[in-house]
């Protein structure tokens, strides 16, 4: 995601022009016609993103596909946005209103405290929704997490980019050639916009239709370790990329930068001020207050280059219509269609990283960043929770009581336990007597079937006994809330919940609210830089000179 930077090298290169455009009251050559740009959907492409008869975009299956089986062979970027600041977040309303997932499906339970919101950067914003009864594809709720060799207190970059990636999704049954790919985001969205439960959402289609309109998204970019230092992860290409061709669609929200603010009430009671991670993966411009979100499988892994990039942006032919609109229209309207085209710049062979320029003020911005950063002592000795996840000495757990005689190591200020359960609300029976529907304590035994994301909460072990496995124990825990969960989940006020026989592989580490690597102080915050392809109409914001 970083390159260090070296003078600019001008290159020449003569195209064919099959039409002008007018950008920032300049005429541009619009090569979107060129017969080899619009090479956009190979012969072996098995998945497409097409115009939906849903309304917008949406994914499309080119073969056919088994149940179980996963349509990519990389999952999702995962993006956790907390805490949204209260007097901005309308200005972000599209994105949160139908394209943001609750953030206690993917790991972002103890982001925030008040609510956490998850970006799914591909299939899981690409995707549109079908009914409880009418949707072929699931989110499996399982994902990567690293910091992609950005360790704090040694890399600059630390914080910089999210550590959650690879979000795998399913088939919940066959699919045919043709059919449109289905989440189930909830009968509570869809009845919100209109639909009823029974309502077919979307048609099969002919596959020389998906061929003419569609963008091939399985088989152009895959992820992994960037050959740039302090960058992380990267986008590689999975085959051989012709010069001109089209690389990736990638679809935009607008949202307002002033959205992304944060302010964070700290466990001590003091307050930090800080912006989202989510700037960083946007494209906006200094002039303006506009920043444009992309979203498609894995367009957010392409990382700097201004030495030797090989790729570029261009925007999709019907977006220009969009221009003249103003920023509140962008931010609050519906429409799909405005949209960038990443296409190669030259010949990408299997196997390269693929780069663009984010142009010279985000460069300005990593360099200073770069040259002020320093490692902190704290940050040097920082043991995460997802170290102890890892940790084989944490095999078997201490009890709390051996925590506080410090009979077994302590674990780390910023890291406790917390157990996945799913918590059952106590019902009074029919012959008590009662005034209070609630004991003040209860016990219950641990089931299977509880192992699911949203069902993680803090817990403190309290016992533990040997199974007939001799190198294995059981756990009993009080279950305790997290600030995030659901009303209807939460243990009463006063009540204490013991869970018994409590498996060791339902309880794991936790971070506390705020420690992880995207809340770091001083990390590295900077949109990337669309230059003169961002319309004069939108830049609101008055230079300073």
């Amino acid at each position: 995601m970083m390159m260090l930077y070296l003078p600019f090298i001008l290159v020449i290169v003569l195209v064919h022009c099959y039409g002008v455009v007018i950008i920032n009251d300049e005429e541009v050559c619009n090569d979107a016609t060129n017969t080899i740009s619009n090479i956009r959907v190979p012969n072996d492409c098995k998945l497409v993103m097409a115009p939906s008869n849903i309304g917008g975009w949406g994914v499309f299956t080119l073969s056919p596909f088994e149940k179980g089986e996963s349509v990519i062979d990389d999952g999702d970027v995962i993006i956790h946005i907390s805490d949204t600041n209260t007097q901005h977040a309308h200005k972000m309303k599209r994105l949160i209103w139908d394209y943001l997932w609750d953030g206690q499906e993917s790991n972002g339970h103890y982001e925030g405290i008040s609510r956490v919101f998850t970006a799914s950067t591909g299939m899981g914003t690409l995707c549109n929704s079908g009914t409880l009864n009418n949707h072929n594809l699931m989110h499996t709720q399982q994902q990567s997490v690293d910091d992609g060799g950005l360790t704090r207190g040694k890399s600059p970059g630390a914080g910089a980019t999210t550590h959650h990636y690879n979000s795998t999704f399913l088939l919940t049954r066959n699919v045919e050639a043709g059919e449109e790919l289905l989440l189930q985001y909830g009968d509570g969205w869809l009845k919100e916009r209109g639909f009823d439960g029974d309502t077919t959402l979307s048609q099969k289609k002919k596959l020389l239709e998906l061929r003419e309109t569609g963008y091939c998204l399985d088989n152009n970019i895959s992820s992994g370790q960037s050959l740039i230092k302090d960058a992380g992860r990267g986008a590689f290409s999975t085959r051989q990329l012709d010069e001109g061709s089209i690389i990736a669609p990638v679809p935009l929200i607008p949202l307002s930068r002033s959205s992304l603010e944060m302010i964070k009430e700290r466990q001590d009671g003091s307050i930090v001020r800080s912006t989202q991670l989510l700037l960083n993966y946007c494209f906006g411009h200094t002039n303006s207050s506009l920043l444009l979100y992309p979203y498609s499988h894995h367009v957010n892994f392409i990382n700097h280059n201004s030495i030797s990039p090989n790729a570029k942006l261009r925007w999709w032919q019907e977006s220009y219509s969009y221009f003249n609109r103003s920023m509140l229209e962008l931010q609050q309207s519906s429409s799909s269609q405005l949209m960038l085209e990443l296409v190669a710049t030259r010949t990408i062979e299997k196997g390269e990283e693929i780069y663009i320029d984010y142009g010279e003020e985000w460069e300005r911005s990593w360099l200073e960043h770069v040259k002020s950063w320093h490692p902190r002592k704290e940050d040097l000795q920082l043991i995460s929770a997802q170290m102890m996840n890892n940790d084989n000495s944490y095999n078997i757990l201490p009890t709390h009581r051996e925590q506080q005689q410090q009979s077994r190591k302590p674990y780390p200020t910023d890291v406790f336990t917390s157990c996945y359960y799913h918590y059952l609300p106590f019902k009074k029976s029919s012959g008590s007597t009662s005034q209070s529907s609630t004991p003040t304590k209860s016990v219950v035994e641990w089931k299977n079937g509880m192992i699911a994301s949203r069902n993680l909460r803090p817990c403190i072990i309290l016992d533990r006994e040997k199974t007939t496995d001799d190198d294995k124990y059981i756990y009993a825990v009080q279950a305790m809330n997290r600030p995030t969960l659901d009303e209807k989940d939460r243990i009463p006020k006063g009540h204490v919940h013991i869970v018994t026989r409590v498996p060791r592989h339902a309880i794991v580490f936790s971070d506390k609210t705020y420690t992880t690597d995207q809340h770091l102080e001083g990390s590295f915050r900077k949109e990337m830089s669309l230059g003169s392809l961002f319309p004069t109409q939108w830049k609101d914001l008055i230079p300073v000179k």
